[in-house]
């Protein structure tokens, strides 16, 4: 059971989306905008903190990396044991180039977003991570050509009450 006492409302709602999409406004503007006290406001994001709901991170923009390059690498496994996934698993979270990684359902086991510097970094990239793995049956790599949508923001009305 997480730590929060009470169940979200309609402002908790409300605030979690304003804080999804600029958690640098003043508490007295996101206050303004859901109809309470900065204080009542600090509350609430303590609360939602403590509970585990809320975490701030930076996000730097892309748009400051022009070097960048991205690829989608699909893979799927040999044996599909508990200890060849978690080993998979841990190496990709131990990876900062590896951005996202999702296990799947159906004809692939793993979507990997990769980040490096250019496409022969993440050429080699990808051959340290995948290639050389003797469980790993077969990937996939797609080159990210442009960012049509990118976020991390949940639809509030999703969240449990």
């Amino acid at each position: 059971m997480s730590p929060r006492k009470r169940p979200l409302d309609d402002l908790d709602r409300r605030l979690l989306d304003l804080l999804q999409a600029d958690a640098d406004q003043t508490l007295r503007r996101l206050g303004n905008e859901v109809g309470l006290s900065p204080s009542a406001v600090q509350r609430r994001i303590t609360g939602y903190k403590s509970a585990g709901l809320l975490r701030t991170v930076a996000v730097i923009d892309p748009e400051h990396a022009p070097a960048l390059a991205q690829a989608l690498v699909m893979l799927t496994l040999v044996e599909e044991s508990h200890e060849h996934h978690q080993r998979i698993a841990d190496r990709l979270r131990a990876r900062p180039e590896v951005q996202q990684c999702y296990t799947l359902s159906g004809r692939w086991d793993y979507a990997v977003l990769v980040t490096a510097a250019s496409i022969r970094h993440l050429r080699d990239l990808c051959d340290v991570l995948f290639k050389r793995d003797k469980n790993i049956r077969r990937y996939d790599t797609m080159f990210l050509l442009d960012t049509v949508k990118a976020g991390t923001a949940l639809p509030s009305e999703l969240l449990l009450p």
